[in-house]
């Protein structure tokens, strides 16, 4: 899976070269930034089939000049004026751009973009067709327009900037070089692709909207997971403790990204109402808490950490002195063995991947449920693993307070005689009649066996 990924694209892909958190973001102790330096990516378009935009044959970038958002009446494609495309070097690649230019944001955009939708048509098997196909083959991707917002629509992304706190524009804050923004955004396009919408006027979409806005999440926190340097500052942050409180604050300084934060949440179902931003904490976190207790249940297995750490940390003691000992333990078994516990993490990334785009695949958007998702999940499972880590998505869905409603018909009680089998001596029901059971002579009429009345 995608821990072979990199290295199939390392000699025929075009290098780019993005932040793996906004460059923006500073360390803990403020003493500069957390991602100084952009880092190296491949995507799988090769030089000769790259075009100038950057661009390729699934989607483009045009640096719009003066373009206003688009809304209900002004859609793609974009016919007005432009800057010029981003070309590539000598050699083909886009690494060579200036962090500093308008050229870069350009290149990051359709780099990040292009690197996510790899890593997830990689989990899928698959090339993932746009549900915009029928009207457009390559998404619009417009970067920086003078705009403090940015959205995704049928066939495009177009990106502006972070506000400053007096409400103006902040230049020093492209949306486009956001690789979670972005991410999560290309998640929706996903879903749209893969799960599509439900057709009823009568379905309300509660849990399809807040399904939505957790897979546009668990995109963009699968997708950062490829960057070795979020994976190593998540690791040295946590020593692999991901799941305990004082886990929690600590990834807190590892970014400001939205996707990190909820994924790492204890929000349950009783917690939460219908606004799918809100609605989706519950699943977010079950379903990332899957990954961290694959994880975990690795280190057990190689024997990094012991089963007794593992469930003391996963079970969430409540005192401070559990805490400070269970991290104690995390960084003694941590400390040199992090290689160790960075492949079984990366292994657990990869199986979270390829869980989501089983599951995904295999969903109907109509009168959605999260315990429809649940059941999706754990039939993957069987899929992937013969069904090697039903037990961990039971328990972690069960404390998320994710089951079938109260109202469901899953829960009705059906008695015998609700389903036609309950009579009295010889008999049963069909169709809500009562029958004679052919094997019991019924009373003799004229001289012939009749059907025994009830």
């Amino acid at each position: 899976m995608s821990l072979e990924l990199d290295r199939r694209l390392a000699d025929v892909g075009t290098r780019f070269r993005i932040f793996p958190q906004p460059r923006f973001l500073q360390k803990a102790d403020g003493s500069g930034p957390l991602f100084p330096e952009p880092e190296l990516v491949t995507v799988s378009v090769e030089p000769g089939g790259m075009q100038a935009g950057p661009g390729d044959d699934r989607m483009f970038v045009v640096d719009a000049i003066g373009k206003l958002p688009y809304n209900s009446f002004f859609r793609p494609p974009f016919r007005g004026a432009a800057r010029p495309p981003v070309r590539p070097g000598d050699d083909g690649h886009f690494d060579h751009l200036d962090p500093a230019s308008r050229e870069f944001s350009a290149a990051t955009m359709y780099a990040t973009v292009r690197r996510v939708l790899d890593i997830w048509e990689d989990y899928f098997g698959r090339t993932i067709q746009w549900h915009f196909e029928s009207d457009f083959s390559r998404l619009e991707l417009i970067p920086l327009i003078e705009w403090d917002n940015a959205q995704s629509g049928y066939g495009f992304l177009e990106f502006g900037f972070g506000r400053k706190p007096n409400g103006t524009i902040d230049h020093d804050r492209p949306f486009c070089e956001n690789f979670d923004v972005l991410a999560h955004e290309l998640g929706h396009s996903i879903i749209f692709a893969e799960v599509g919408v439900p057709a009823s006027p009568f379905d309300e979409g509660i849990d399809y909207g807040g399904m939505h806005e957790s897979a546009g999440d668990l995109v963009a926190i699968v997708a950062s997971l490829h960057f070795h340097s979020v994976v190593d500052l998540l690791l040295d942050s946590t020593k692999g403790n991901l799941l305990t409180i004082n886990g929690l604050d600590r990834v807190g300084e590892l970014s400001d990204s939205r996707e990190i934060r909820v994924a790492l949440n204890s929000r349950r179902m009783s917690d939460v109402g219908d606004e799918p931003h809100d609605r989706s904490l519950p699943l977010t976190g079950a379903i990332f808490d899957t990954m961290v207790e694959v994880f975990q249940q690795d280190l057990v297995a190689r024997k990094l950490i012991s089963d007794d750490l593992r469930t003391r940390s996963t079970n969430l003691p409540g005192t401070s002195q559990d805490l400070v000992e269970i991290q104690a333990e995390f960084t003694a078994a941590y400390t040199g063995n992090e290689a160790a516990f960075k492949d079984s993490l990366l292994r657990a990334r990869d199986y979270l991947g390829r869980l989501l785009a089983v599951t995904w695949g295999n969903i109907s958007p109509d009168f959605l449920t999260y315990h429809g998702i649940l059941r999706a999940l754990l039939q993957a499972d069987r899929e992937i693993t013969g069904g090697d880590n039903v037990e961990i998505i039971r328990a972690c869905f069960a404390w998320r307070e994710i089951a079938p409603v109260p109202t469901s018909l899953l829960l009705r009680q059906h008695t015998i005689a609700d389903c036609g089998v309950s009579l009295g001596k010889g008999a049963t029901v069909a169709g809500g009649r009562a029958v004679a059971d052919p094997r019991i002579p019924g009373p003799r009429v004229n001289g012939v066996t009749s059907a025994a009345r009830i």
